[in-house]
């Protein structure tokens, strides 16, 4: 019992401090012309994952012969277990909500529009500064899980035509999710997202689509003040 009251307060307490926190104005400007960079989140069942375009990642991202090259690439993490199995058993997923287990990164290639890749899934488009994306690109980066020579690690084929898994530090565990790695991501760049309030891929998606909303609004103020 005390161990398990223990994790719950390291998860917490991290997510707690870090949950009220607003937009990071020196890189998420609020002016959406000073973001021009795309990002998308999109949700696939349980998780929300992330989708950057690969000419922006840092040229210190990872190389590997099972790395997918792209124009596209989207990113999730999770436990070691249940992502990889497109069929857990219940026993896996129990096991990955109340233990903590090793994790692994999914990376999945696209060279087609992401709308029409995931055209029967809940898609978000937002966008971040340079700045921001760096910051996105270092967050991804340093989740790879590097052997004594420090060379990424391979762990399986993933779960789409072009994607593979790789091993990933950090432990996985309830209410460290993958979504709130998600919500993490998009924090680093500046976003005003609550990893707290993030366990879930909904709660992840009502909080992007409401920048979302945010940013058309000012974008079609600001057309409209220039077309007057």
């Amino acid at each position: 019992m005390r161990l398990t009251v223990n994790l719950f307060w390291v998860a917490i307490v991290p997510l707690l401090v870090c949950g009220c926190l607003g937009p990071a104005r020196d890189i998420y400007p609020e002016e959406p012309q000073e973001r021009p960079i795309p990002v998308y989140v999109v949700k696939i069942g349980w998780h929300a994952g992330l989708i950057v375009k690969s000419e922006y990642l840092s040229s210190d991202f990872p190389d590997h012969e099972k790395m997918p090259a792209a124009e596209w690439i989207k990113v999730g993490w999770g436990d070691d277990k249940y992502y990889p199995d497109p069929s857990p058993p219940v026993w896996v997923g129990t096991r990955a909500v109340l233990w903590p287990s090793r994790s692994v990164l999914h990376i999945v290639g696209i060279d087609i529009p992401v709308e029409t890749y995931f055209e029967e899934r809940e898609i978000v488009l937002l966008h971040v500064s340079e700045e921001g994306m760096v910051q996105i690109s270092e967050f991804i980066e340093r989740f790879f899980r590097r052997d004594d020579q420090g060379l990424i690690q391979y762990h399986s084929d993933g779960r789409y035509g072009y994607s593979a898994f790789f091993k990933a530090r950090s432990r996985y565990y309830f209410p460290k999710t993958s979504n709130v790695w998600t919500a993490r991501a998009l924090r680093s760049a500046g976003m005003p997202v609550t990893p707290f309030y993030a366990v879930t891929a909904g709660n992840v998606l009502r909080q992007v689509r409401k920048m979302e909303r945010a940013d058309q609004e000012k974008r079609q103020t600001s057309t409209e003040e220039e077309s007057g």
